[in-house]
């Protein structure tokens, strides 16, 4: 899921991105220096892989290498028909996963347990056709406008720390044996915020 580079960067803090994530990401491999405080790792770790330039403009449809407190780990966990993903970047639209042709859309859940405690906007959308151009702008979590094919807005909301929100029973009834393939995207204010998803063929 490639990160495209933001390039409103620089021109202050009120500014709005246009990203697409669809690349894997290259973990930050260098050894952190001993004493910092987490907040501290974190900024280095960034620093770190933003001046690497082959994770800029990366193309693919895996799922990247997530970064929490200098540990490498895996985005995702599933088991069976059950995905779980931990966001680790904020204000950055990715593609969350695909349902197919006969697939049906069992449930997502959507939980807001970000470190600092805050409160945060989320933003689902869905598409289909091709996506070979699409685009989003997302500004403070909410995915404002879509360019390059045609997305709609299946859930935005800002949740309060610790709030939860369960989609299953809509979800159902909407997206059940899909004739063709539906792509959902997803963007949030804060890092921290986990999706479980469900998907069976029928």
């Amino acid at each position: 899921m490639p990160i495209i580079k933001d390039k409103y960067a620089g021109k202050g803090s009120q500014t709005r991105s246009r990203f697409l994530t669809r690349s894997k990401d290259r973990a930050v491999t260098e050894s952190t220096p001993v004493g910092l405080t987490t907040e501290q790792k974190r900024e280095l770790e960034k620093e770190s892989y933003r001046a690497n330039p082959s994770n800029k403009t990366q193309v693919s449809t895996t799922t990247p290498t997530s970064i929490s407190q200098g540990i490498t780990t895996p985005p995702e966990e599933k088991i069976g028909n059950i995905t779980g993903y931990n966001f680790v970047e904020a204000n950055k639209a990715i593609l969350l996963f695909t349902l197919n042709i006969g697939d049906t859309l069992n449930n997502i859940y959507i939980t807001n347990a970000n470190v600092d405690a805050a409160a945060s906007v989320v933003s689902l959308n869905w598409s289909s056709g091709d996506q070979t151009n699409i685009d989003f702008e997302v500004a403070s979590g909410r995915i404002n406008a879509t360019s390059g094919a045609i997305s709609t807005s299946l859930f935005s909301a800002n949740m309060p720390y610790g709030a939860s929100v369960n989609l299953g029973e809509v979800l159902r009834t909407i997206f059940k044996n899909v004739q063709k393939d539906i792509y959902f995207y997803v963007a949030t204010q804060t890092v921290g915020v986990s999706i479980t998803y469900s998907i069976t063929n029928e």
